[in-house]
């Protein structure tokens, strides 16, 4: 008879998680043997060669741990895209139960020709490896990446992502864009919507602002010509991502002598960006809002 396996060694010799073992046992998936009455799982040898030979597919796409993060695949995979051909992969990561961070690579039909699956898997794995080392991300955050000259780069809010652009504050708040909208027929100027949204539960909500907590709403105006100066395009995205930053800026500066941050000390509800200056309670000069 074949000496049993602990949890771990038979997590060792298929690859994946402890946890991911046991969400197997009880989805009976791959149901483990129970010893005691404590229900420890031992797993027999020959039954695990048995589906590793039949289920390559979900153990390599399984969900695994790094660094105190588990990360799962949202589909198996690299993704062919039915309406272009282009592909897509989507992960999620947690560092706690209900963490949601995402990250999201898109790569065109002429960018990947010469890489095979995968390759472009473990690009994957090795990027959100390298974006939890570098940025320990928290719960909201999203990363967004194009494939280009064999790699994967990060992009800002590209233009195939379809959620509104937002930036983490601290843990549980973020500011968000919720609108963007030009403020002449030429473009000249924009418009953006921001809201200081916290979690509550698994929903995000706007919170009120400002000494009285009399306001919602921030609005951001600003120059086309200044989106134009930092290589951003002269469209929503690129509005969004300078109304945002312009949001955590406001936010940093609300440090008290103790260092800590609050957005109720953000008074004004609008702010202005013309002429290479920042100008809070104003809007933009009337020749940008035609």
């Amino acid at each position: 008879m074949n000496k049993l396996l602990t949890i771990k060694q038979a997590a060792d010799m298929i690859g994946v998680h402890p946890e991911t073992l046991r969400r197997w046992d009880q989805e009976k998936k791959l149901e483990a043997i129970k010893i005691n009455d404590r229900g420890d799982r031992r797993y027999n040898r020959d039954e695990l060669e048995k589906f590793l030979n039949n289920n390559s597919n979900s153990i390599k796409y399984a969900d695994f741990e790094y660094m105190g993060y588990t990360i799962e695949w949202n589909f198996k995979g690299v993704r062919t895209l039915n309406a272009s051909f282009d592909k897509m992969a989507r992960l999620i990561a947690r560092k706690n139960k209900n963490d949601l961070i995402g990250f999201i690579f898109y790569i065109s039909l002429l960018s990947s020709h010469q890489k095979k699956k995968d390759e472009l898997e473990r690009l994957v794995l090795e990027k959100i490896k390298d974006i939890i080392d570098t940025h320990q991300p928290i719960d909201g955050d999203r990363f967004t990446f194009d494939f280009e000259h064999g790699q994967f780069i990060e992009i800002q809010n590209p233009e195939w992502w379809e959620e509104k652009y937002s930036k983490s504050l601290v843990h549980e708040l973020r500011v968000k864009a919720i609108d963007a909208s030009p403020t002449s027929k030429k473009n000249e100027g924009w418009r953006v919507i921001l809201n200081f949204i916290s979690k509550s539960g698994d929903y995000w909500a706007a919170n009120s602002f400002g000494k009285d907590y009399e306001h919602i709403e921030y609005y951001v105006w600003i120059d086309s010509k200044e989106l134009i100066k930092r290589g951003l395009p002269n469209s929503s995205k690129g509005a969004e991502i300078i109304a945002v930053e312009h949001g955590v800026k406001r936010f940093n500066e609300t440090k008290d002598e103790n260092g800590n941050r609050n957005i109720i000390r953000i008074n004004e509800c609008n702010a202005s960006f013309y002429d290479g200056r920042w100008k809070k309670d104003s809007l933009l000069p009337d020749r940008l809002m035609i």
